[in-house]
């Protein structure tokens, strides 16, 4: 059973049908900072449900917020493949690099998921829809490597390491 998130009832702004949740970070974007550092927001809670729901080969949405869990787990995977053999410095340089490289959003013909996401309702929406998307990659990049590293800066986690082989709804 896949597991969704626990923020699908919350009231929250929707854009191409993924809700904006608030998250902890230091990061600027569309996304309203959490400043209690003890309330699970939606990162954490894909980064919990990351080495399950990596096994699925369908995903059920059940409402707006999994459409940005969703998400989170193919940037998670994307993050895991590129630091797979590098030490924490580099590994840092690198999702930071990863995070702020031109990427597709939902409209664009690479973007992987166009059936779960609607199309941005004009420019203004499609920047709204970039920025949020940057400020989480840029906040799960962090929070990957605090998990990752947290044995050794010399390597990775072999236990998070060993999803890079599996593929995520046939995608990558």
């Amino acid at each position: 059973m896949v597991y969704h998130s626990s923020f699908n009832e919350e009231q929250a702004r929707n854009l191409c049908n993924m809700s904006i949740l608030p998250i902890k970070t230091k990061y600027k974007g569309p996304a309203q900072a959490i400043k209690n550092n003890d309330q699970v927001d939606i990162i954490d809670e894909a980064l919990d449900f990351f080495r399950a729901n990596v096994l699925f080969r369908n995903y059920d949405i059940k409402g707006p917020a999994d459409r940005v869990l969703l998400y989170l787990t193919f940037y998670i995977k994307q993050v895991l493949k590129k630091i797979e053999n590098q030490d924490r410095d580099t590994a840092s340089k690198t999702v930071y690099q990863l995070a702020i490289q031109q990427f597709s959003i939902p409209g664009d013909k690479q973007f992987p998921f166009g059936g779960f996401f609607h199309n941005p309702n004009g420019r203004q929406e499609a920047d709204q829809c970039r920025a949020y998307f940057t400020q989480l990659r840029q906040e799960v990049g962090n929070r990957v490597l605090d998990r990752v590293y947290v044995d050794s800066d010399q390597a990775p986690s072999k236990w998070w390491c060993c999803f890079n082989r599996r593929k995520f709804m046939n995608l990558v």
